[in-house]
């Protein structure tokens, strides 16, 4: 498995696991549902691009990939800091209202 197949898996899976923890902290089904479009919209500008390169070959630098991962990691990281601080105020609620 070339380098950029597994860097691929390793950001989409990054940015999966942001969203299953949103998802595990909002349990909302509209809220899951607008998250689902969020998730797609995060990661299918990386797997088109790589899906592309790989099928392309290109001879110079890919530019556009390059600037699919930075996006989707900035995404992703975004995400994992929203999914930690949704954690956080769920799990300060839950002993908010276990010490009353």
């Amino acid at each position: 498995m070339s380098n950029l197949v597994t860097l691929t898996i390793a950001t989409e899976a990054f940015l999966l696991l942001s969203f299953i923890m949103i998802f595990l902290s909002t349990r909302n089904t509209k809220k899951n549902v607008l998250l689902v479009i969020l998730l797609i919209i995060g990661g299918a500008p990386l797997l088109y691009l790589a899906i592309d390169h790989v099928n392309s070959e290109y001879v110079d630098a890919n530019i556009g990939l390059g600037i699919a991962f930075m996006f989707t990691w900035i995404y992703s990281v975004i995400a994992f800091i929203i999914a930690i601080i949704l954690l956080v105020k769920k799990k300060r609620n839950n002993n908010i209202s276990k010490e009353q």
